[in-house]
């Protein structure tokens, strides 16, 4: 009896240890096939909302790691995917905005997740979020934007000093010369807009600027001049928009994901905050 009691507890002491392994055991990383392309995505939780988050340049879902214990907190439905040729996903013959818009809203169609939208963009994905609440404003909820790329900043820097800007996008070119979201950014800084012509009026929205200098000791886009231009052109994005907050942070760099997850969770919250009223 005794020998049976103590089996007993050793396999409920197994049970327990099992439960909490699977309890922070990371999510599943699946593949959709999205038309031609395959899209590798990463879904997790349940709730009211639809967070989907997307990355900066060249980044895919696997940047985003150190949060998901945070984002797994926010007890929302959460999708994190990697754009065509970013990650696992399979290259796709037009990254462009509107093309790569056209395929998240495919991959949320097929996962159910097309509504309720909270949509979070760091750096490049800022621009994304901001083209798909544009394409399909009836879905999106709010907007996060974690200091977002903006189409008229490198005409601003050109402003700013023509001969240190075209220096240092030289030379920008020529390191990301394999990056064809970096050649696809270029083209947003040609044309100096997007579909929302620069604003964000309606739908609540939060942006997180930094403003931290120090980042590097060469490009203009982090002078001091370069961030005070950013923090402008943010701020420009929600001037008539009375859902919105802005918030500027020294704290963290431009990789506010990862240098100041606190502050990215906290803005996803506020996101979700705006939604109703404060």
């Amino acid at each position: 009896m005794a020998v049976c009691m103590r089996g007993l507890a050793i396999f409920a002491l197994a049970m327990i240890l099992l439960g909490l392994s699977n309890a922070h055991a990371e999510p599943e990383v699946k593949i959709a096939t999205v038309g031609n392309v395959q899209l590798e995505y990463l879904d997790m939780g349940a709730g009211e909302l639809n967070i989907v988050i997307e990355s900066g340049v060249g980044a895919g879902l696997s940047y985003w790691r150190p949060l998901l214990p945070e984002l797994a907190g926010l007890n929302q439905r959460v999708i994190i995917y990697s754009r065509a040729g970013n990650g696992k996903s399979s290259e796709g013959q037009d990254l462009s905005l509107k093309p790569s818009v056209v395929r998240l809203h495919a991959l949320l169609n097929a996962l159910n997740a097309n509504k309720s939208l909270v949509l979070v963009g760091h750096s490049y994905g800022g621009l994304h979020v901001r083209e798909y609440a544009h394409t399909y404003p009836e879905e999106v909820s709010s907007l996060v934007l974690l200091d977002p790329s903006h189409e008229r900043f490198a005409k601003e820097l050109v402003r700013l000093d023509r001969a240190w800007a075209e220096r240092d996008a030289k030379k920008l070119n020529v390191m990301l010369s394999d990056s064809q979201e970096w050649a696809s950014l270029q083209g947003v800084y040609q044309r100096g807009q997007i579909s929302d012509m620069g604003a964000i009026n309606s739908i609540p929205t939060v942006i997180v600027t930094s403003s931290q200098l120090g980042e590097s000791d060469w490009w203009i886009g982090h002078s001091k001049q370069g961030k005070a231009i950013m923090r402008r052109l943010h701020g420009s994005l929600i001037t008539e928009n009375p859902n919105s907050i802005h918030i500027v942070s020294s704290r963290t760099g431009h990789n506010v994901p990862l240098d100041a997850i606190f502050l990215s969770i906290k803005a996803i919250k506020r996101g979700v905050e705006l939604i109703d009223g404060l």
